[in-house]
């Protein structure tokens, strides 16, 4: 068979630049895919839930600000239940998370040292942190994220107990009822237990206690401190929910623990800083006199 005739160099110059483009083409493919991050997982527990560790007897906490969706979890729609039922809600606390966390590093800046800190992400309409399981949420799914968050609180607790001779849990709430006010919440003295069994009330009311100090710091406190903590003297809507219920110092294994709900008028814009300022200092206050 006589051999194939010899290309001519037109030919050749032709195939070799359509080699040369089908090799820039299959770079051009090629080169996307090798410069792609991994693939996004999904969110986990943890990332919906801020957590901080500390170095003070502090614990933060803010179970009810966070606007984040939950993956594959529907909002909650658990049956309608009576009007005075108040135990399932589904609005947000505005604000509440940023004020958890200006509130931390305003600590830090006066005294060098880290609260402990657990804000929930998730938003309220998915999971409410602030309610026993069975009416927290409504889809299994959800579960691990609720029990990331107290999780994280039931560590911090464990470790403040472990590190420090005394310490306080503040829980972090939001309310509109009483737009000027910081209504205070300690299950009428019964989170506080162990504070009161050796520092009386004036450790909360008194002028250097912690309420003492939020109200020289220019909030008003409802109940007035003039209240005492004895019988049923705190607003039932604002005494204190489920987390201060779990963690209060009349449990065992529990901590000093209050619930503040600080009305809109202190979670505007223009007065978050005035926030801020004044519940730091008043929580400073109060570790100086009482956690040391």
């Amino acid at each position: 068979m006589a051999a194939p005739p010899a290309m001519s160099s037109w030919a050749a110059g032709r195939v070799r630049r359509e080699e040369a483009m089908t090799s820039r083409r299959q770079l051009l493919f090629v080169a996307p895919l090798l410069c792609l991050s991994p693939v996004a997982r999904a969110a986990e527990p943890a990332d919906l839930v801020l957590v901080q560790q500390g170095t003070l007897p502090i614990l933060l906490t803010a179970p009810h600000g966070g606007r984040m969706a939950v993956p594959g979890v529907m909002p909650r729609a658990i049956a309608p239940r009576p009007p005075e039922d108040t135990s399932f809600v589904t609005t947000v606390d505005p604000e509440t998370d940023r004020l958890a966390l200006g509130i931390a590093a305003r600590i830090k800046a006066l005294t060098q040292g880290d609260v402990y800190l657990v804000v929930a992400r998730f938003d309220r309409k998915y999971i409410d942190a602030n309610r026993a399981p069975g009416i927290a949420f409504d889809q299994a799914a959800a579960q691990p994220y609720y029990d990331a968050y107290h999780a994280a609180i039931r560590r911090f607790v464990d470790e403040i107990r472990a590190r420090h001779p005394h310490g306080l849990l503040i829980d972090v709430h939001g309310q509109a009822k009483i737009p000027d006010g910081l209504a205070r919440g300690t299950i009428d003295g019964r989170s506080i237990r162990q504070l009161l069994a050796r520092a009386g009330a004036a450790a909360m009311t008194g002028p250097n206690g912690l309420f003492g100090q939020l109200e020289r710091n220019g909030f008003r406190v409802v109940p007035d401190n003039a209240v005492p903590l004895a019988g049923r003297t705190e607003d039932p809507r604002f005494n204190g929910g489920y987390t201060v219920d779990r963690y209060g110092s009349h449990g065992a294994r529990g901590i000093d623990a209050v619930q503040c709900e600080f009305g809109a008028d202190y979670r505007r814009k223009a007065a978050m800083d005035r926030t801020i300022e004044g519940a730091a200092r008043a929580i400073v206050a109060f570790r100086e006199t009482y956690l040391t």
